[in-house]
C-alpha cells in the first residue's frame, strides 16, 4: 500500500455499516459496563448519556463514515499532517479530532462487521485492526478521503487497495492543540 508516512502502520477490512470504533483493547470491559447503545446499532437515539460518558473518559471514539465500503487505514503517531502530506493524501473531508486514552497501547479500530464490543460479535467474521503503539493519552486526527471529490482521481467504481482511504494520526495529548469539545459522535462532514 502506498503510504503518506513511511513509518506508519496499515490495515484493511470490510465495513458495511457507517461507523468506525476506536478504543484501547484493555478497555473492553469498562466500555461494556457503561453500555452505550451505539454498540448494538446506529441511530439518532445513540447519542445518549452513556456515549457521552465513554467519550469524556477517552474510552471510545465513534466516527460516522461517508459510505460503507472497504476500509484501508494508515495509522501514524506524531504531529498532524503537514500541508504537503495532506495534498499528497488527496482531497479530504474536514479533519476531525477526538480524545483517546490508550493505557495499554493496544489500539483497536473496528466496524460493526467485526466489533468485539458487541454482544452479537461473531469471532468467525473478518477481524478489524489492532495496532500496538506507545501507551498514553492522545488526540486522534481523522483524515478521510472525500469519495465524492472529482479530483480524487484514484477513487472510482473499483476499490483501489494500493491507496488508503482513511489516515489517522495520534498526537500525544501534551503535544496536541487543545480540543474545544469532546463530541460523542464524530461525523464525516
Amino acid at each position: 500500500m502506498q503510504k503518506i508516512r513511511p513509518d506508519s502502520l496499515t490495515a484493511g477490512f470490510y465495513n458495511d455499516g457507517l461507523v468506525l470504533f476506536f478504543y484501547d483493547d484493555q478497555s473492553q470491559e469498562s466500555i461494556r459496563a457503561i453500555s452505550p447503545s451505539i454498540l448494538e446499532g446506529y441511530g439518532n437515539s445513540d447519542i445518549n448519556s452513556e456515549l457521552f460518558e465513554v467519550t469524556k473518559k477517552g474510552l471510545l471514539v465513534v466516527y460516522g463514515l461517508q459510505q460503507d465500503d472497504e476500509i484501508t487505514i494508515e495509522l501514524s503517531v506524531g504531529e498532524p499532517l503537514s500541508n504537503a502530506e495532506e495534498k499528497a493524501f488527496g482531497t479530504c473531508l474536514p479533519v476531525q479530532r477526538a480524545y483517546l486514552n490508550l493505557p495499554s497501547g493496544k489500539l483497536a479500530i473496528e466496524s460493526y462487521n467485526n466489533l468485539r464490543l458487541s454482544l452479537d460479535f461473531d469471532p468467525d467474521e473478518e477481524p478489524g485492526a489492532l495496532f500496538t503503539i506507545p501507551a498514553g493519552e492522545y488526540v486522534l486526527s481523522i483524515y478521510s478521503l472525500d469519495v465524492l471529490a472529482e479530483d480524487n482521481e484514484y477513487i472510482d467504481d473499483e476499490f483501489d487497495e494500493s491507496r488508503c482511504n482513511h489516515l489517522f494520526v495520534l498526537t500525544p495529548l501534551y503535544q496536541a492543540k487543545p480540543l474545544l469539545e469532546r463530541k460523542p459522535l464524530i461525523d464525516t462532514f
